[in-house]
């Protein structure tokens, strides 16, 4: 009798202590168990554990380089996404597609609107703002299919995350239009920024030509990178509205024009649109403004009111700032179709001479965090070309 109460008490106690065992212990027990039995069974070999799953090999370019890049200018003027299509980058090459079908189907509707209605007052406005929509997001897409096809895959550099708290500028203009003497300007330009606001003010003197023009600018960012004490942005993407008021005086030639305006403000980089693009944007903007001519002739002083459409449409490049170390800088292309700056409207023969606005390039880089320059040059009526030491506070 004690002979089987001990053998009882015994096999209570082995029940105990295992029970006191975690499952994933006793798991782990009986798969090493297991692996040991496997091994030591003649014959029989343990399977290695799993690989991890490795990203399948980007397919192989439909044909070698060059001639992707060569397709991208020609036939990629005509049908965008031809470049990127031989190295097949499929979606890339439809998106471009796309976007070129959207930029003629804009521009047929407005170019037919304004030729049913013989350009009537009443949609003049809407419709040209289409064209003008349309004939640039034509060009801004072919520039974005060759860019896609040549540039590198990580671009040639990032967008600035955080903007300074401020940014002053000094330098020189040269002007040359037929119309006027004027021709060499001394310019300054300051921009605060504070969170979401922005300050600017821009002013440009011919010394001893009795020629100045001064702009004043306010904005508030709603989308993307702010200045100090706010969050970084995502990527350079943005969305600012903005007030303007300038005035230029023309005091040899006896008028001046103010003008008010009222603008809405944006860019897109390029890898919102096609994921496999990196380093460049799409830059926008729309807009109306007031302006009104002064003549100084004898007697009451007349005042002459006109309207302005505002739109801007451009391609650019980021250049540097890598991890955001705030040296590097930008390069756009652009079409502005407003005529009241020094370029005025495109002077070309035909019918497109007068409505057109003028084209200009606009690159900037900061040797330093603090130093920096800027170039930029436009051609209309007139040309331009403009260079600037830039001063950034942080």
């Amino acid at each position: 009798m004690c002979g089987v109460v001990s053998v009882l008490s015994s096999a209570s106690v082995r029940a105990q202590s295992t029970s006191l065992v975690p499952p994933a212990m006793l798991l782990g027990a009986a798969s090493a168990r297991a692996v040991d039995a496997a091994a030591s069974s003649p014959g029989v070999v343990p399977s290695p554990p799993a690989a991890a799953a490795s990203p399948p090999p980007p397919p192989e370019p439909r044909a070698p380089s060059p001639l992707p890049e060569i397709a991208a200018v020609f036939p990629g003027f005509i049908v965008h996404g031809s470049g990127v299509w031989l190295q097949h980058r499929n979606q890339t090459a439809q998106r471009l597609l796309l976007l070129e079908g959207a930029a003629l189907l804009t521009t047929f509707a407005s170019g037919f609107m304004l030729f049913r209605t013989g350009a009537a007052r009443d949609v003049v406005g809407p419709s040209a703002l289409g064209a003008v929509a349309g004939v640039g997001t034509f060009g801004v897409s072919f520039l974005a299919n060759v860019y896609a096809a040549w540039a590198p895959r990580d671009g040639f550099g990032d967008p600035l995350r955080t903007l300074p708290l401020l940014e002053s500028s000094a330098g020189y203009l040269y002007v040359y239009d037929p119309q006027f003497e004027h021709r060499h300007f001394a310019t300054a330009q300051v921009v605060g920024r504070l969170l979401a606001w922005r300050l600017a003010a821009n002013v440009a003197v011919a010394p001893g030509q009795g020629n100045e023009r001064v702009e004043l600018g306010a904005g508030y960012r709603v989308l993307g990178p702010r200045g100090p004490g706010d969050a970084a942005g995502s990527d350079g993407s943005y969305l600012e509205p903005r007030v303007a008021f300038s005035d230029h005086r023309f005091e040899r030639d006896g008028f001046s024009n103010s003008v008010i305006e009222l603008a809405l403000e944006g860019r897109l980089d390029v890898d919102r649109y096609l994921p496999d693009v990196r380093g460049a944007f799409f830059q926008g903007e729309a807009g109306y403004a007031r302006q009104a001519f002064r003549y100084d002739l004898p007697g009451p002083n007349p005042t002459e009111w006109t309207s302005l459409l505002l739109a801007h449409v451009g391609f650019g490049l980021y250049l540097g700032n890598r991890g955001d170390r705030q040296t590097g800088g930008e390069v756009q292309l652009y079409y502005d179709h407003r005529h009241d700056g020094f370029a005025g409207g495109l002077k070309v023969n035909g019918l497109g001479s007068g409505p057109a606005g003028h084209f200009g390039i606009l690159g900037s880089y900061q040797l330093t965090p603090e130093w920096g320059v800027r170039l930029r040059t436009e051609a209309g009526s007139a040309y331009s070309l403009g260079l600037d030491a830039v001063l950034r506070t942080w």
